[in-house]
């Protein structure tokens, strides 16, 4: 499903505004996650996110401040939006072989009725997105640019961004943005009784925001120190010079 184009245009307005401001909406207290094998930190939370899983070198966190951010609001008009970045660093001995962020939408619309199409008639429409990427610490190379969205969602609408396979042993970021519009008016009617003279109404829903959780998986593997190929090598070297003395061994006997 497609946005139209006016929402479209809002939607790219306010996260380009939001980037303007990211340097003052970065909160003073910061997060610091240590898995077994990387290190995740970040200074956009209001509410700290969770390691909610460390096994089999895939460390799973839950971004808890996005799905705060664009939950349905339970109002007429809204327009939620939400902008993070997260730094991943392996740790000694660990490489990032790879991400994952997955999540996913909500949604219902419900346009009011006027008995037999009098008055005016009700109107309700909804709209939402999820962008992601990522780029390294220190080259600033973008990488895995992912983007979502869906418009009059009815139901659930998931998306999962995916980096491919990386060799990463130092620090880059990732960052997700969304946001969840919604508009909704009522039908309004008059009785048709003279000696009535109350407006009736039926009223719309527009509803729309990010379920919970929004998970962020990234996976590694353990890198081999220095030391160890020097072994690997002298033990590789040793092997062939016992094989060598045996086959001078075979031949003179």
């Amino acid at each position: 499903m497609t946005m139209s184009s006016p929402v479209r245009h809002l939607a790219a307005s306010a996260i380009a505004f939001a980037a303007l401001l990211a340097p003052q909406l970065a909160y003073a207290d910061g997060v610091h996650i240590e898995s077994s094998a990387v290190m995740f930190d970040t200074s956009w939370s209001q509410r700290a996110e969770t390691l909610v899983s460390d096994v089999n070198g895939a460390a799973t966190f839950s971004l808890v401040n996005a799905v705060d951010r664009l939950r349905f609001p339970n109002q007429f008009n809204y327009f939620n939006d939400y902008g993070g970045v997260f730094q991943l660093s392996a740790r000694a001995g660990y490489k990032v072989t790879g991400y994952s962020l997955s999540g996913g939408f909500s949604g219902d619309i419900y346009v009011g009725q006027s008995p037999n199409g009098t008055g005016r008639p009700g109107g309700a429409n909804t709209s939402a997105g999820a962008m992601s990427g990522a780029h390294d610490a220190v080259t600033g190379e973008s990488f895995a640019q992912h983007s979502w969205s869906a418009s009059d969602l009815r139901g659930n609408g998931d998306f999962t961004f995916n980096s491919g396979a990386l060799e990463r042993t130092g620090s880059f970021f990732v960052s997700f943005e969304g946001y969840a519009y919604g508009q909704a008016s009522p039908a309004i009617w008059n009785s048709t009784d003279p000696r009535d003279p109350r407006n009736y109404y039926d009223f719309s829903r527009a509803e729309v925001g990010l379920r919970d959780p929004l998970l962020l998986t990234v996976y590694t593997q353990a890198v081999p120190e220095p030391h160890t190929y020097a072994m690997t090598l002298a033990g590789l070297a040793l092997l062939a010079g016992v094989a060598r003395r045996r086959k001078r061994a075979a031949r003179a006997a």
